[in-house]
């Protein structure tokens, strides 16, 4: 039986060549991309899933701040007043820099955890003991591949490398690399901070409150506590807050826990040191997997239900024959599945050719999992099994129910069954072919327009050094050798650049809660270009502060003298700025609004402090004259200065580009999924033209006889699906304009959806549609006219 099935299915296949090519390969390609996005959720779904008793795993957050930074000191009172614990453990995530005699090596994934990290996380030693690999401040442990980075093999324990250029470690252990579905990176793992552990020290906040000027610091790691199956969760948060009333300086005052185990799409709290996913793109790509998806049944519909003429006589004489509607069904419905078979075939070869491709849009090192994991496989073959089914059970009960007398009485209104359905997937089609276009030219000019907006002042030829922090004795040297440079023209020191400045939260001041802080000199504006619209610049001798005033609510410092932005401005309430001061600095200018942050953010208050102490870590300069001499003596000066330190040299127009990565990478992802969502209709009108245009043969032979031209036949022919397409976009301008006008939402500033934008998308569709079927409609309308005429 189902050999016969097969037999009879080549043999349809080997007769309607384009029908069967367009149903294959549409499906193929969708069921390509299908698989794809299928692959990335998947891998996404199941990060951090195969940790040991992930389930009982949590993460303490700070409510009140709403992060994770805990001070490393609350541990030990955890262990202490907390009942409930079974586990618990501090987890630093951070860079370093990793030498060995001359060689230099960039550790950007460097964790500071305590012992009890590795038991947490699964990691499996390859050398080394467990139990004693982070017992002391002096021991570093490697994964496998940075083992062989930095000492050319694993065997790796008891060698020795130095830290951030002045801390000797020994290697204690070597583990296997973590996993690709965890949402840690790690390289390299040093001992957490404690009391006799001041070596990593970072992340520390210097403050005082109430006015009372006390400096304390803190040491912030996110916490990770493990505990029992039915553990009161409300209740070990209410102790772990109550923790607060013993040093209210170092331990928030509410806590909630968070499971691991949705914590890699739970974005609600700020977090340096696990990896998040992008529930954002996940959405986007199952809704343009479905679009895709949706387009390649369409066409399968479409052309199954159009071609229902061609067998008439072979299901005719089957029913004559004592075949019943049931073995009609069940043949039509096999040959569905064959042909998604078929598709899946040739769409997973597909996605193994794409797959590098993707990964690379995706930044995930993906392998094919339907070759290596069963779960995947399984779930990807009911799919296809179901995808058949769907698509084949409207076309098998169509086509099973034509009585054999319909055969011997074919009458123009058969010719015309199932013309309705036809036309509406049609408009559906051209719809979605709109929706995405005008999706297309929306994101693509929202992001020309960030990337080129007015920031406020001039990149040309603009650049900036960081500074290493170890090194703060020779800033002032290489400051000095590039400032007496003639190919640079003006040069600044500061702490903080526009694009990475320091924003600071819940700051107390009467008028804001929230500003971004610049420590900028008296050379800062000259060499940005800022514009002073009120005051002046710094003075260059800033007044002394008042007698107990020298220590800054923020930096532990105050210079006497600032700047702030028109925004910092207004809020503070307007008008003369000589009335208001700011952290008991005295305001001596206001400058002009300028970007020191993406466009995605709107403007916010901005405070430039004049240094008074603080030492800097950028360097911005102005090149004079030619780049490439100012670069090569750049490169010069910085291996004199810092001869173990890789340079930092970035220029702030590349800069400010790299911010709307993430947009422009949308953008890529819908211009290619548009063109083939763009192809796949193509398929199904072009195969539609042709179904229309072999139904109206002897028509137009007709109308010839009678005197039509080839341009009025042509345009009888694709008449019917230019009003398709115009009825198509009744339907696609108000979706696609809700679509984007809340993707636009994300952006402070954005262009406006005006009436060209619809005008465009629609006209594109339209001549899309027109030249997929002008070739086959000039063609009907040249056919020899005898042949049209002795056509049946």
């Amino acid at each position: 039986m189902l050999f016969n099935i097969l037999k009879h299915y080549l043999r349809g296949v080997s007769r309607r060549k384009l029908f069967s090519f367009i149903n294959i390969t549409g499906l193929g390609f969708a069921l390509a991309f299908l698989i794809l996005i299928g692959q990335f959720i998947y891998h996404e779904f199941n990060c951090n899933r195969d940790l040991k008793n992930v389930d009982n795993i949590y993460r303490i957050v700070d409510a009140k701040k709403k992060n994770y930074n805990i001070d490393y000191r609350m541990k030990d009172q955890i262990l202490a007043r907390v009942p409930g614990i079974k586990n618990i453990c501090m987890v630093l995530h951070g860079s370093m820099d990793a030498n060995i005699g001359n060689n230099f090596f960039s550790i950007k994934n460097a964790v500071q955890a305590d012992s009890g990290f590795f038991d947490f996380f699964n990691l499996s030693f390859l050398s080394g003991d467990p139990r004693q690999a982070l017992t002391s401040p002096d021991y570093v442990v490697l994964t496998e591949t940075t083992a062989m980075k930095i000492f050319g093999s694993i065997d790796a324990v008891g060698k020795s490398l130095r830290l951030d250029h002045r801390n000797d470690m020994i290697v204690s252990g070597v583990v296997r690399d973590l996993p690709e579905n965890t949402g840690l990176d790690a390289d390299l793992f040093i001992k957490s901070a404690s009391s006799d552990n001041p070596k990593f020290s970072c992340r520390m906040e210097l403050f005082t409150t109430d006015g009372i000027h006390i400096t304390k610091s803190k040491i912030f790691y996110s916490y990770f506590i493990e505990v029992g199956k039915n553990a009161d969760i409300p209740s070990i948060e209410r102790q772990i807050s109550a923790l607060h009333k013993i040093d209210d300086f170092l331990y928030p005052e509410q806590v909630i826990l968070t499971p691991l185990v949705s914590n890699y799409f739970n974005t609600e709290f700020k977090d340096k040191d696990l990896k998040h996913g992008n529930a954002d793109l996940i959405k986007l790509l199952v809704v343009i997997g479905a679009i895709i998806l949706l387009l390649a049944v369409i066409n399968f519909v479409n052309l199954t239900t159009a071609g229902y003429t061609y067998r008439m006589t072979e299901i005719g004489v089957k029913k004559c024959l004592g075949a019943d509607r049931r073995v009609l069904m069940k043949q039509l419905l096999s040959e569905s599945l064959f042909t998604c078979a078929i598709s899946s075939f040739l769409g997973i070869f597909s996605a193994w050719l794409l797959l590098p491709y993707f990964n690379r849009f995706v930044n995930k090192p993906m392998t094919m999992q339907l070759f290596t994991d069963f779960n995947f496989l399984l779930i990807f073959v009911l799919f296809v099994v179901i995808l058949g089914i769907v698509i084949g059970i409207f076309p098998s009960l169509f086509l099973s129910r034509i009585s054999p007398l319909q055969l011997f009485r074919f009458t123009p209104n058969m010719k015309t069954s199932g013309k309705g359905l036809r036309n509406i997937l049609t408009m559906l089609q051209f719809s979605v072919t709109i929706i995405m276009i005008f999706g297309l030219i929306v994101i693509s000019n929202q992001i020309d327009y960030v990337k080129h907006k007015d920031l406020g002042f001039s990149t040309d030829k603009l650049a900036y050094l960081k500074i290493p922090y170890t090194m703060d004795d020779r800033i002032d040297v290489i400051y000095n050798k590039l400032k007496d440079y003639h190919g640079i023209k003006s040069i600044t020191k500061t702490n903080g650049i526009p694009g990475a400045m320091n924003m600071l939260v819940g700051w107390k001041s009467p008028n804001f809660d929230r500003c971004t802080l610049m420590i900028i000199d008296s050379a800062t504006l000259k060499t940005f270009g800022f514009r002073i619209v009120e005051g002046e610049n710094m003075p260059p001798a800033p007044p002394k502060p008042p007698k107990g005033e020298e220590v800054g609510l923020l930096w532990g410092h105050k210079s006497g003298w600032c700047l702030v932005n028109e925004t910092a401005l207004r809020e503070l309430g307007g008008g003369d700025f000589n009335k208001y001061t700011v952290d008991g600095s005295k305001i001596a200018g206001v400058v002009s609004d300028f970007t020191f942050d993406s466009f995605i953010n709107r403007m916010g208050p901005l405070i430039m402090e004049y240094n008074n102490g603080l030492t800097p870590n950028d360097i911005t300069l102005r090149i004079n004259g030619p780049t490439r001499d100012a670069v090569e003596y750049i490169h010069k000066i910085w291996k004199e200065v810092f001869p173990d330190y890789p340079e930092e040299l970035n220029y702030y127009d590349e800069s400010f580009a790299s911010m709307y990565k993430k947009e422009e990478d949308l953008a890529v992802l819908v211009n290619i999924f548009s063109i083939l969502a763009v192809v796949i209709s193509c398929m199904g009108i072009f195969g539609l033209s042709v179904y229309q245009s072999e139904q109206k043969i002897k028509e137009i032979g007709v109308r010839k006889v009678l005197g039509a031209s080839v341009s009025e036949i042509v345009l009888l022919l694709t008449g019917s699906f230019s009003k398709w397409v115009l009825f198509a976009n009744i339907i696609a301008w108000p979706v696609s304009y809700y679509l984007m006008h809340r993707w636009l939402q994300d952006f402070a500033y954005r262009i406006e959806i005006t009436w060209w934008i619809f005008f465009l998308s629609g006209s594109i569709a339209l001549l899309i549609a027109l030249f997929t079927i002008i070739f086959q409609a000039i063609k009907a309308a040249t056919a020899n006219l005898t042949e049209s005429l002795r056509y049946e």
